[in-house]
């Protein structure tokens, strides 16, 4: 597979959806006001120490256990991602991942963090992967319905992390995303079928069967389709809502598949119709809480199909909306975290191609 980019922010919103919340109204105190504003980091002598600097300044106003390990998760991701440090947040981490006030799914996300925070830095020993495998297996034996298919989704999201990332869970993510593991699960009501028909193209691509790649994209895209036309007919909001998060996830997740079997025309098809779908939502309730969540999932996948001024011009104007709002009255805390963080980690990107070097974490690991 070639180098695909990171879509956790995108499967939490999923989480999100499952775990009987609406993440548009997630409360947060004032968080602490940033010296700099986060648009200016393009032009500081650092701008990737810059924007991680503006989003541990905004960890300061989330408050609620849940929305901050979610925020950890970003900033870990961020820092493995750019060589960066910082023992402070890798000590909560940790103690986040025994906090009972937090969800077993989030606390799997902050070991899955943790592990690529250590792999990266060298500064933690390998037992953390075996203890976030370890976490994975009694949690999949434990929880049911909602919960079980949101553990499977963020184990088939290894698909979209950086490569070297993805490259040390690739036999994790093969063995539990599995097109017979997904049949398997019981599922309840429409928001975990549509999950799980979304996951169902990514199993086929981590097992490199592209026929099934194929035959599961195009039945979900079917889905999909039906799913917009009832949709439009509807004056419930959150119908659109739902809709048009799961136009982003199932087009953006088809769009690495199709990357990853180096069909570049069409994983840009997909890129374009994920982008429609957002710009349908934002049509309805502009850039908002309701949409920056998708927004970040978009930018990625755009920057991954080489449209990187356009992903910028998205990012951008969510880095305006940041600075906006110090206080976190619009944009929550923990959503104005996770934007920094994406800010922080394109940028290295971006930086390491010109240059012509990237950090790379040990190897990939076998279970």
């Amino acid at each position: 597979m070639t180098r695909s980019r990171h879509l956790v922010a995108g499967l939490l919103l999923a989480a999100a959806l499952l775990g009987g919340f609406s993440w548009w109204v997630l409360a947060a105190k004032p968080p602490a006001k940033t010296a700099v504003r986060s648009v200016q980091c393009y032009k500081a002598e650092a701008p990737v120490d810059c924007f991680l600097a503006a989003a541990k300044g905004r960890l300061a106003g989330v408050a609620d256990p849940n929305e901050r390990a979610e925020a950890l998760v970003e900033l870990l991701y961020a820092l493995a991602g750019t060589q960066g440090q910082d023992e402070v947040l890798l000590k909560e981490a940790l103690d986040l991942t025994f906090d009972a006030a937090v969800k077993p799914i989030r606390q799997m996300d902050l070991l899955y963090a943790i592990d690529l925070y250590g792999s990266a830095g060298e500064s933690l020993p390998p037992q953390t992967f075996s203890a976030a495998v370890g976490r994975f297996v009694k949690l999949a034996g434990e929880l049911k319905g909602a919960d079980l298919v949101e553990l499977h989704l963020g184990a088939c999201a290894i698909v979209g992390w950086d490569e070297p990332f993805r490259e040390r869970w690739l036999p994790f993510a093969q063995a539990v995303c599995t097109p017979e593991r997904l049949e398997a699960m019981a599922t309840d009501g429409v928001v975990q079928g549509a999950l799980v028909l979304a996951m169902m193209p990514v199993a086929m691509t981590l097992h490199e069967e592209w026929e099934g790649f194929a035959a599961m994209a195009a039945r979900g895209l079917a889905w999909l389709e039906q799913a917009e036309k009832l949709a439009a007919k509807s004056k419930e909001r959150e119908e659109h809502e739902f809709v048009a998060f799961m136009g982003v996830l199932m087009h953006s997740l088809n769009a690495l598949c199709l990357d990853a079997f180096e069909r570049a025309d069409d994983a840009g098809g997909e890129a374009e119709q994920a982008l429609r779908a957002l710009r349908r939502l934002e049509k309805r309730f502009g850039l908002s809480a309701k949409s920056v969540p998708l927004r970040r999932q978009v930018v990625e996948i755009l920057f991954r199909v080489e449209r990187a001024a356009e992903a910028k011009k998205l990012l951008r104007e969510m880095l305006a909306r940041v600075d906006a709002d110090p206080k976190g009255r619009q944009l929550p805390a923990a959503e104005q975290v996770a934007v920094l963080a994406l800010a922080a980690r394109l940028e290295h990107d971006e930086r390491a191609a010109r240059e012509g070097g990237e950090c790379r974490p040990e190897g990939t690991i076998s279970i």
